[in-house]
């Protein structure tokens, strides 16, 4: 019975509680013994000390368990504690682990990653919708092999250059894996550890063929400006004494002392004339030449100069193909758009031999109206693609160059561009127009196939 109370102290709180209750219950023995049996104090205490001994034993050791139970206990709390936030740490580290390759993976930029000998051990797949290359098929080479034809010394500078822990940045021109062409902004530099000791290259690369061509674009616009704002400043200043020359000669050609030389004043005017048109096409790259933009359709202006255009052809023993689809009014001017169709399809007609068939035609692609003019001729050369609409340059034994810088200078006046595609079969230029919310009724389209 007395051991009882040594047990519930012992296991509920512990070593030292224990012991105090069977010092206590020790006590309480040898009182019970001494009123029981009518012994002396110290006669009892002798006869129960065995079990007085036992019962401090029993609370020691019970007691000493039950710390070590609850410092485990404790222990246990605290590593499970110490476990949940590693766990919680780990899974932010993989979470942002999975942003970070997520982040690589959708990046707008080509991202290829490099060990410290410039082997290539990662890309993202964008590199791969840039260059057509799949991972598997530059993984293990060399970085440097990713732009072709780069000389040894230049790889060699960038080497040193990055492995001096500089980054290095260049617009360079490379290959995709179908061999087409395409500028890149690359950018290499070291990737470091804690200690500041290179691990990796970063190698980025933006795509920037776009931009490239806009920046031509725009300086070839630039250069139409140019020439523009000085055909506005002296064409009318060349055009006047001109006139004043034509009007002369033709007094002189009428009166009868010059019958004789009447051949001669007829080449001196078609020479001014010529000259006169040279200079009406030089006004029109002006930049700031007015014009009448109306609300009206592309396809009426080609049915009235279709005649005009056949009759051109049919001198030249070639023909016209006109596919006029339905296409939304536009804000035009008709003079101009007049003068542009007559560049364009004569332009065509050169470029073809006797026999062949140029087409005109219309129609809607996206939020654009294209009037498209295409020959039958042997394409433009490789080495003039970049030329066209160059002010001034021309492959003709005559002419003037300014054509199609007339064209462009149009379009641009009308909010639309000019491209074309060239190959052996042929050169087809394309006039896109922004659609425009300009209400009306479509023009009525017409297929003409001619002679």
């Amino acid at each position: 019975l007395f051991v009882l109370p040594v047990l519930v102290a012992s296991t509920t709180m512990g070593k030292t509680p224990g012991l105090i209750m069977s010092a206590v219950c020790a006590v309480f023995l040898v009182f019970y013994q001494v009123l029981a049996a009518a012994k002396p104090f110290i006669q009892a205490l002798e006869s129960e000390l065995f079990i007085i001994s036992m019962m401090c034993v029993i609370g020691w050791f019970t007691g000493e368990m039950t710390d070590i139970a609850q410092q485990n206990q404790k222990q246990l709390k605290t590593n499970l504690k110490d476990l949940r936030e590693e766990i919680n740490r780990r899974q932010k580290a993989e979470e942002r682990l999975r942003m970070l390759s997520g982040a690589l993976e959708q990046s707008p930029s080509s991202v290829v990653i490099a060990d410290t000998g410039g082997n290539i051990e990662y890309v993202n797949a964008k590199f791969t919708d840039i260059t057509g290359c799949l991972p598997g098929e530059v993984t293990g080479k060399n970085m440097f092999e990713l732009v072709d034809g780069l000389p040894h010394e230049q790889a060699e500078q960038i080497w040193h250059v990055i492995k001096a822990g500089r980054e290095w940045k260049k617009e360079m021109l490379s290959k995709r894996k179908n061999s087409e062409t395409y500028w890149n902004a690359v950018s290499i530099a070291p990737f470091k550890n804690p200690a500041g000791e290179i691990t990796h290259f970063l190698w980025v690369a933006e795509d920037i063929t776009e931009r490239k061509r806009v920046e031509k674009e725009m300086a070839r616009l630039e250069q139409l400006n140019l020439v523009g704002e000085m055909a506005a400043g002296i064409g009318h200043e060349i055009r006047n004494p001109l006139t004043t020359v034509s009007g002369f000669l033709q007094l002189l050609k009428r009166k009868q002392k010059s019958a004789e030389y009447i051949r001669y004043y007829e080449l001196m005017l078609d020479e001014l004339n010529r000259a006169n048109a040279i200079i009406t096409e030089f006004l029109s790259m002006a930049k700031n030449k007015v014009v009448d933009r109306k609300r009206q359709n592309i396809n009426r202006i080609l049915k009235n100069v279709v005649p005009l255009l056949e009759a051109d052809a049919a001198i030249r023993k070639k023909h016209l193909k006109i596919k006029l689809a339905d296409v939304p009014d536009l804000f035009l001017d008709e003079t101009e758009m007049r003068q542009l169709v007559f560049n364009l399809v004569r332009n065509g007609l050169e470029a073809m031999p006797e026999g062949e068939v140029l087409t005109i035609s219309t129609y809607v692609e996206g939020n654009e109206a294209v009037l498209a003019v295409r020959d039958r001729g042997e394409g433009i050369a490789p080495d003039i693609v970049e030329k066209i609409g160059t002010p001034f340059f021309t492959t003709k034994d005559y002419g003037t160059g300014l054509g199609l810088s007339v064209c462009f200078s149009i379009a641009g006046r009308h909010d639309a561009v000019i491209d074309f595609d060239t190959g052996p079969a042929g050169t087809v230029f394309y006039v896109r127009f922004k659609l425009q919310a300009v209400g009306g009724k479509q023009a009525p389209g017409i297929n003409f196939d001619g002679p």
